[in-house]
């Protein structure tokens, strides 16, 4: 027997957009790669920002209204990593509980950014761990009541792909087609920020990012609006022809 689908109740459901910053040190930055590891004690987590966004009215906010409503969390406001990460943690429980509670567990709030499941996902939840935050089996868990859509892999649909070898885009690709003009720089340029104690530098960046994201996202949702328009314009017109050709 096939499950029932869930009733979604869309003002009681959340998107949350959010992006992380983590730092190297100069030591460690001569090789290619993604070269934070959340196991490494030479480097440092920093913060990031969130935006929990309820489908049924944020998208259609300006912009300002959207950046005052992002909440930020940053290691300079804390006592250490482990303060930091314990406030992130609480957060996303709070979250999980106002979307999961009235849907009684059938319905996920969603993790949403640009790259975020080979990096920022995986480096959140074992920081967890890393710190104590959470146990393995809690911080599983915790992850499990989560959805995920990277707009990295989600965009691939948005672009001509020559080959069958699909791959996530590149942000300033995305940036490029969606949002000419904004052009992020590498996050190598946020250890130099750090190093120089601008962090508000910083913090500016990371919530262009998330404001970014949700760009993307709401462009990327027009244009899958469009793609089905036009096919279910030209199922029609199929049909229409065939109904000619039988008269």
């Amino acid at each position: 027997m096939s499950k029932v689908k869930p009733r979604v109740i869309l003002q009681k459901c959340r998107t949350v957009f959010f992006d992380l910053e983590f730092y190297v040190p100069e030591s460690m930055r001569d090789q290619q790669g993604f070269l934070y590891n959340p196991w490494d004690k030479k480097s440092k987590f920093i913060g990031g920002c969130f935006y929990a966004a309820n489908p049924a009215y944020d998208y259609a906010k300006q912009e300002k209204r959207l950046r005052n409503k992002t909440k930020s969390f940053w290691l300079w406001e804390h006592d250490g990593e482990a303060d930091l990460l314990r406030a992130i943690a609480n957060y996303l429980i709070e979250v999980c509980e106002l979307v999961r509670k009235p849907h009684k567990g059938t319905v996920s709030p969603i993790l949403c950014g640009i790259n975020i499941t080979s990096s920022d996902i995986p480096i959140l939840f074992d920081l967890f761990k890393r710190f104590k935050i959470l146990t393995n089996k809690e911080s599983f868990e915790l992850q499990n009541k989560f959805r995920v859509i990277d707009l990295s892999s989600l965009s691939i649909s948005a672009f001509n792909n020559s080959s069958y070898f699909l791959y996530p885009n590149a942000k300033n690709s995305m940036m490029n087609k969606y949002l000419k003009g904004n052009v992020f720089e590498d996050g190598r340029s946020v250890w130099k920020l750090y190093d120089q104690s601008d962090y508000k530098g910083i913090e500016s960046r990371v919530l262009d990012e998330v404001v970014s994201s949700i760009t993307l996202y709401k462009a990327l949702k027009d244009d899958f609006d469009k793609f089905k328009a036009l096919e279910k314009s030209h199922i029609k017109r199929g049909r229409q022809a065939l109904k000619d050709s039988a008269v």
